[in-house]
């Protein structure tokens, strides 16, 4: 999709106000002055980075292998830099970056739908027929603020299932769908100079402006923000934080040649920005049959990716301020199906989580020698949840009004996994 400035009107609302990048949707409105603040106590985190794995990947294959159980399958562990942790040998960059991260083998779950589990683990909240929750980045940003010039949030290849919900739609995310080439929805289309954008900008604000002088509408009031704020995030200084090919050669290879690699390498220039919450969405992981090359395939892009994401937010002094989390809406099961595959699986599964005040080279739960039940520390999705809002120090029981004027907690129940701290 190109963007407004080369554009026509249609591609420009849908640049401003639809649902993928183009979609500022997230911006409608803005927080005008408002920059990075700190959490409402002594917290580490300032930023977010979800490295979501779209279909659930396998813990037994990735994290929390089984070697020569009946449910175990071909990978290999291989040892990390934290003596005792032992990871899928073909994740051995991520492995080294183990004193930086910490695993929780024991998250789990009561819902197998990929739907409405991928919501569930966006929001801490279960689907409602009557409540649009927000995605929990945009918990952060109503909290937390963000940069006057660009998005609170955003997302890289693929539409989350929740948005600002009942926040402010300022605090949603900003989608760019193409995760093997975002930088084009930002970048001026050619021909487009900045002059001529801003010539383009005032004859649209002199259409408008009659219009929107006549009309007390919320919704027009709202585009109307929207057209501004996707103005200024275009005409920022910033806006180069979007554009990989900046970073040299060495930095690049680093990340990988990959779609994944560059969406990593977008997310650590958005938070170097200010930019408060990035979301990277990676992958089928819905390995019904085929389960093992298909992770090796997947492994192979995600290895490089992540461990330079961690290593270099590590060596620029950000992961300290950085929560980084790494997870899909559930397992797989232990069991290896007739199609060379394995099927969803709630009881237990893994997420991996590192910076923003998490300690590294932990491991908390345990599961038994086949994977199927937890035998030390169940974790639940609240406790996972109310463990992202520590980092940041956000009261999760703080209440919001719903569409409905419904007070809600930002999160019900749940405790901080206190042993990564």
């Amino acid at each position: 999709m190109r963007v407004a400035c080369g554009c026509t009107r249609r591609e420009f609302v849908r640049l401003t106000l639809g649902t993928s990048v183009g979609a500022l949707a997230g911006l409608a409105g803005g927080l005008p002055g408002v920059g990075l603040q700190e959490g409402t106590r002594a917290s580490r985190a300032r930023r977010l980075v979800l490295l979501w794995m779209a279909g659930a990947p396998s813990q037994l294959d990735t994290f929390d292998l089984k070697p020569g159980a009946p449910t175990g399958g071909p990978f290999r562990e291989i040892e990390t830099a934290v003596p005792g942790i032992r990871i899928c040998e073909h994740l051995p960059q991520v492995a080294q970056e183990m004193r930086r991260l910490s695993l929780v083998r024991t998250v789990h779950s009561s819902d197998p739908n990929h739907e409405t589990a991928t919501y569930f683990l966006h929001t801490g909240y279960r689907k409602a027929p009557d409540t649009m929750h927000p995605h929990f980045a945009s918990v952060l940003v109503k909290e937390l603020g963000s940069a006057a010039d660009l998005p609170g949030c955003v997302a890289i290849g693929g539409n989350p299932p929740a948005g600002s919900g009942y926040l402010a739609p300022e605090t949603g995310p900003v989608v760019f769908d193409k995760l093997s080439d975002p930088t084009e929805d930002v970048m001026l289309a050619k021909g487009i100079t900045p002059e001529r954008l801003e010539e383009r900008w005032k004859l649209l604000r002199e259409f408008e402006g009659p219009f929107l002088g006549s009309h007390d509408d919320a919704a027009l009031e709202a585009r109307s923000r929207a057209y501004e704020r996707a103005y200024r995030v275009l005409t920022s200084r910033r806006v180069k934080a979007f554009d990989v090919q900046e970073e040299p050669e060495k930095v690049r290879r680093r990340y990988g040649d990959t779609p994944l690699g560059r969406a990593c390498l977008m997310a650590r220039r958005l938070l170097e920005a200010e930019v408060r919450c990035v979301e990277v969405m990676f992958g089928d992981w819905d390995t019904h049959a085929d389960n093992f090359n298909g992770h090796r395939k997947l492994m192979a892009d995600l290895d490089p990716a992540c461990a330079a994401l961690v290593g270099e937010l590590a060596e620029r002094g950000l992961l300290d301020e950085t929560l980084v989390v790494w997870m899909g809406e559930f397992g797989r099961t232990p069991a290896v199906n007739g199609a060379e595959g394995r099927d969803h699986f709630t009881r237990a599964w893994t997420v991996m989580l590192g910076g923003g005040g998490v300690a590294g080279g932990r491991v908390v739960g345990r599961t038994d020698e086949t994977g199927r039940e937890i035998l030390e520390r169940p974790v639940s999705v609240a406790d996972l949840f109310a463990t992202v809002y520590s980092c940041f120090g956000i009261d999760a029981r703080k209440e919001h009004l719903t569409q409905a004027k419904r007070p809600l907690k930002i999160l019900e129940g749940g405790e901080p996994v206190r042993e990564l701290f």
